[in-house]
C-alpha cells in the first residue's frame, strides 16, 4: 500500500488552504486599510454647503478650490458657484459682498427653488445666475427652443427639471420628472 500518495494530496490540500486563508486575511486588511483611507478623506472633504457666513474669499477658494463660475452681483461683490453637474446633483451659490466676505451660502437644486422659477420673466442669463450650466440641453418636437435640463434629488428621489427656453431666450415652462434610469424593473 502507497501512504505516501494520500500524505502528498493531504499536504497539497493544507497548502492550497493555508494559500487561501492566507489571501483572504491580506484581501481583508487591504480593504480595511482602503476604508481607514477612505474614511480619512471624507472626514476631510470640505463641502460648500458647510462653508460658515463670513467667511472670506480667500478662505473659501482654500478650502473649496476655484468655484465653476464666477458672476457679479447687483448688490455689489460675487457669486461663487460650485456646480457637481453633469455628474452631481447640486448646485451651491455662495454670495460674497464688496469686502469679500461670504453673505449667503445657498443649495440652488431643490424642488421647492425650482417651482418658484418665474415664467416669462427669466431668460437665459437669470438661469445662469442660480442654476449653473445644465447637465444638457435638448430639443423637443412641440416647442421651439431649447430645453434645459438639470438633475436633482427630492428627499431621496432622483429627479429632472426640464427649463423650457424660448428662442428669445425666456423661460417659457418648467417640468419635473423622476429619473427612473437606475430604478428596478418590477415588471413581469
Amino acid at each position: 500500500m502507497n501512504t505516501q500518495v494520500p500524505s502528498i494530496h493531504v499536504g497539497v490540500r493544507a497548502l492550497r488552504a493555508r494559500m487561501v486563508l492566507c489571501a483572504q486575511r491580506w484581501a481583508s486588511a487591504v480593504a480595511l486599510c482602503g476604508l481607514g483611507v477612505a474614511c480619512a478623506l471624507l472626514v476631510g472633504c470640505a463641502s460648500p454647503a458647510k462653508e460658515p457666513l463670513g467667511a472670506s474669499r480667500q478662505e473659501v477658494a482654500q478650502r473649496l478650490g476655484q468655484p465653476t463660475a464666477v458672476y457679479p452681483r447687483a448688490e455689489g461683490g460675487e457669486r461663487w458657484q460650485y456646480s457637481e453637474l453633469p455628474a452631481g446633483v447640486q448646485v451651491y451659490n455662495l454670495d460674497f459682498d464688496a469686502a469679500g466676505r461670504l453673505v449667503a451660502n445657498a443649495a440652488a437644486l431643490t424642488q421647492q427653488w425650482l417651482e418658484q422659477i418665474p415664467i416669462g420673466q427669466w431668460t437665459v442669463a437669470d438661469v445662469r445666475y442660480w442654476l449653473g450650466t445644465p447637465q444638457r440641453v435638448d430639443r423637443v418636437a412641440r416647442f421651439d427652443g431649447e430645453v434645459w435640463v438639470y438633475r436633482f434629488t427630492q428627499l431621496s428621489d432622483p429627479r429632472f427639471a426640464y427649463i423650457h427656453i424660448d428662442p428669445s431666450g425666456t423661460v417659457r415652462q418648467v417640468l419635473f420628472v423622476d429619473d427612473v434610469s437606475n430604478a428596478p424593473d418590477d415588471r413581469p
